[in-house]
């Protein structure tokens, strides 16, 4: 049993799974001139190709979206903040969908069926900016240029619309700060006005003062002459008084007396004396009593003088107030002309600032050709050529070992 066992064993053939290396080396050696020749042939035709091709080129531009201005509610006041016209996406959209290429070939005169008249609109938005990256590869760089160009144009002009409007709200706004500044300084020229009248009237109401209170000094002046004039009157009345005492005194001393012819001479020297006194002292107190009754007026006259001057001071208080109330509307007056002229001076640089779309770069053709690429040609022909070299060698060694062995 054993020994049949052994003899089939014997019988079946023995398989190697092994790759023998030096086997395969020997083989590349062998074929060394088919594999250099493939691998020459493959580079040579890449090379031809690259030459025999048309060279492709890139034209390129840069956008970005325009700016405009849009009003929004600040505590209650409207303010105009910056926006983008587009957002970078949208208008990248818009320039790979190419609404305007039978618009741009009708206007350049171009044939539609053209290849060369086919351009492919290749967009990127640059990372963390709002630029977007424009190209166009194409054989006819100049071709390619100038339908760039124009393109651009048609897209700028679809913006320009917008901005327009935009442009159209920020010159409105002017215009009201315009006339509102304006009516700030005719209001600012009445204020100058009224308080040039005011400041008259001050000046007419203080000379009015001095006039009053020299008259005030005058009328004290004439006070102080009648009290010295009574004064005076009053010692002359007393003076007389002493005086008919004494006379009356000296006549009762004669009528006391022995009448007698001298006497009687004597006594009515005394009589018409003292009846000259008390005549004079009549007299005198009259001349009092005028005084008195001037005093009295006098002092009615300055009583009524203070009074004038009383309201002239309540007339001046109240002009002093007026005025510092114009002084006041006139630094509003002021402050609000200065805040209108800095929002006029933003509205006008950020009327210029409106844009629809800004050209970052204008279109530019990269002297460097896209395509094709020589080098990587020629390197993925090698490539190739070798791969192919090694695997021909490989056929042939197999194709002889199976031919000999037939």
């Amino acid at each position: 049993m054993d020994n049949e066992l052994n003899k089939h064993h014997e019988r079946e053939p023995y398989y190697e799974d092994e790759i023998d290396l030096y086997e395969l080396i020997q083989v590349l050696l062998k074929r060394k001139k088919l594999i250099v020749g493939v691998f020459l042939v493959a580079v040579i035709v890449a090379i031809a190709a690259s030459y025999i091709m048309k060279p492709v080129y890139r034209v390129s531009a840069v956008v970005a979206p325009g700016q405009i201005y849009e009003q929004e509610p600040v505590r209650d006041v409207l303010i105009w903040r910056e926006k983008a016209i587009d957002t970078p996406e949208n208008i990248e959209r818009l320039i790979s969908q190419n609404p305007f290429h039978y618009e741009i070939l009708s206007q350049l005169s171009w044939d539609y069926q053209d290849p060369q008249n086919q351009f492919d609109i290749k967009t990127n938005v640059q990372e963390r900016t709002s630029y977007i990256s424009v190209n166009i590869d194409s054989s006819e760089p100049e071709r390619a240029k100038e339908y760039f160009s124009i393109f651009l144009d048609k897209v700028q002009n679809l913006y320009l619309h917008k901005a327009a409007v935009n442009a159209t709200l920020l010159s409105n706004d002017l215009e009201k700060i315009t006339a509102d500044r304006q009516k700030i300084i005719q209001d600012k020229q009445a204020v100058l006005q009224e308080k040039k009248l005011l400041s008259n009237e001050k000046k007419r109401i203080l000379n009015e003062k001095q006039r009053i209170k020299n008259k005030i000094e005058f009328v004290k002046s004439k006070q102080k002459v009648l009290d010295s004039q009574s004064a005076r009157l009053e010692r002359q009345i007393k003076e007389i008084q002493i005086n008919n005492e004494q006379i009356i005194e000296q006549r009762d001393v004669v009528l006391a007396q022995e009448h007698n012819p001298t006497d009687t001479m004597s006594l009515l020297l005394y009589s018409n004396t003292i009846q000259e006194n008390l005549t004079r002292i009549d007299r005198l107190n009259l001349t009092l009593e005028d005084n008195s009754i001037l005093k009295q007026q006098l002092q009615q006259e300055i009583k009524d003088l203070d009074m004038q001057l009383a309201n002239l001071d309540l007339q001046l208080a109240d002009i002093d107030v007026r005025l510092a109330n114009l002084d006041l509307k006139s630094k509003n007056l002021d402050l609000q002309d200065n805040k209108l002229a800095i929002k006029q001076k933003d509205l006008e640089a950020q009327k210029t600032n409106i844009s629809g779309l800004r050209i970052v770069q204008e279109p530019t053709i990269d002297p460097q050709r896209v395509s094709p690429k020589r080098t990587l040609m020629v390197a993925v022909a090698g490539v190739l050529g070798l791969f192919v070299g090694i695997f021909a060698a490989f056929a042939a060694e197999f194709w002889q070992s199976h031919k000999v062995s037939a």
